[in-house]
């Protein structure tokens, strides 16, 4: 990623939304339209309800009014699509960007992580960033150019009635703020015990066998229900949050209404305001209404959005183990590797004080034949696995044509060599995808290979 030391909001809309800086800056712009016909309406509105006694004024104001209404079917459609496609792709870049750096991380990096939590990070997460990049930018804007242009007309027709009625506004959206930052911790504790469940989920289906095996079904329910109570403790906390902030804007919207009455209807008997002023404030207030009560909404979707961010882009910044630095040695290949092993000593990073291989010594001279043999647990996979690069060895201690391991491009080095693994694992794709393993191989490879592995007789036996 391009910058890690920006905050999680910043990255997402510099490194994947500014390719799509147009479509946004469209969206915005209809929905300016938008909110620019919703608050014109209530104005044409008092002066329909001002010049009734004229047909021609009252005809021609509704005729307007259905025209704006048009209007803003249109432009208001036309800004979910703005706003909401560039989301959707952004989450595609998003997953196909985090897929591919979680495959070039080492087994070390997984050996301490819950892949539950991973897949979480990987699904729910970013379902929750594409909300807050498309729906959630969509409401910023929204309301923001609501509360402008509605508080702009409202101010047009009585700055007096507006300083009024935008009190008890004001005071719910204070006291909404103060739990903005309660909601994100718990949104974000939210999250992760969802991936503790899920983690939780996956490795006990994986482990089907043994559960049933050994009779520990029970166990593994109460565990569940453990991590079940706790994520649901914490969501009952979120949604009691929502439950006492969140109504405020709409009764605040309610009290506005009853302070413009209060008000407002001294100043029309008074002949300071029209009926039709006072018709047409009390619209605005209306149109209002809306966008203050998605507000509650709107923070959800930031909180979580912003929350999801910070998990994502703590996978995405894990760092790559490169020993070979920037300028690696490429593998020739085309012909087999002298492999050197001078006092070879490895322990598994999430085990560092039980060393699998002690003073190991070898030479293997290219094209030779060696069988490495020994009891179960001895170190024989460690071995292969240290020599394919799945896990570094210390600089120094194994050498490829007498050159450091550690040197090599790791991708080339491992185009030449191929480790048969001892536990068998096949991908959920038909057994020609199996073979291939994700490459071009066409037909006729995959069948060659079938033969030189003795497999053509047991595939010719399947349908």
């Amino acid at each position: 990623m391009a910058n890690s030391s920006r905050p999680t909001w910043m990255r997402i809309f510099i490194e994947y939304a500014v390719p799509h800086r147009w479509s946004f800056l469209a969206g915005a712009i209809c929905l300016l339209l938008t909110n620019w016909l919703t608050v014109m309406i209530p104005v044409e509105l008092g002066k329909g309800i001002d010049s009734l006694s004229d047909t021609a004024s009252v005809e021609r104001a509704a005729w307007t009014i259905a025209a704006m209404g048009l209007g803003i079917i249109v432009v208001r459609t036309l800004s979910r699509v703005l706003f909401f496609n560039p989301g959707r792709d952004i989450e595609y870049r998003l997953r196909k960007d985090l897929f591919a750096h979680l495959l070039s991380l080492q087994p070390a990096f997984y050996s301490g992580k819950r892949t539950g939590d991973i897949v979480s990070r990987a699904s729910n997460d970013i379902t929750w960033t594409r909300a807050m990049v498309g729906f959630g930018l969509m409401q910023v804007v929204n309301t923001t150019l609501a509360i402008v242009l509605t508080g702009w007309k409202m101010i047009d027709i009585s700055w007096q009635l507006t300083l009024y009625s935008l009190i008890p506004i004001v005071i719910a959206l204070f006291v909404v703020q103060i739990f903005i930052k309660q909601l994100f911790t718990l949104q974000k504790r939210s999250q992760e015990q969802l991936g503790a469940i899920s983690d939780h989920v996956l490795s006990s289906f994986q482990g089907v066998a043994t559960i049933q095996g050994f009779g520990a079904e029970p166990a593994f329910i109460e565990r569940l229900e453990t991590k079940n109570d706790a994520w649901l403790r914490t969501t009952m906390r979120l949604a009691v949050i929502r439950s006492l902030a969140f109504p405020l804007l709409s009764f605040s919207g309610g009290a506005a209404v009853f302070v413009l009455l209060y008000i407002g209807a001294p100043m029309a008997l008074n002949n300071e305001l029209s009926v039709g002023e006072i018709a047409a404030f009390a619209t605005l207030i209306g149109a209002l209404l809306p966008p203050l009560r998605s507000l509650g909404w709107m923070m959800s979707v930031l909180q979580r959005g912003q929350a999801a961010l910070e998990r994502i882009f703590e996978l995405m910044d894990s760092a790559i183990d490169r020993p070979e630095g920037e300028n690696p040695v490429i593998s020739e290949r085309g012909k087999g590797p002298s492999i050197e092993v001078r006092n070879l000593q490895f322990a598994y990073p999430d085990d560092p004080e039980r060393v699998v291989l002690k003073d190991l010594n070898f030479d293997m001279p290219a094209g030779a034949v060696i069988g490495v043999f020994g009891r179960t647990g001895s170190g024989k996979s460690t071995l292969l696995n240290v020599l394919a690069r799945l896990y570094d060895p210390r600089p120094g201690m194994v050498f490829v044509d007498g050159e450091d391991i550690n040197h090599l491009d790791r991708h080339s080095w491992r185009e030449r060599m191929a480790v048969a693994p001892q536990r068998p694992f096949l991908f959920s794709e038909s057994i020609a995808g199996n073979i291939g393993l994700g490459s071009d191989a066409v037909s006729e490879q995959i069948v060659s290979a079938s033969h030189k592995a003795s497999l053509m007789t047991d595939l010719e036996a399947l349908p």
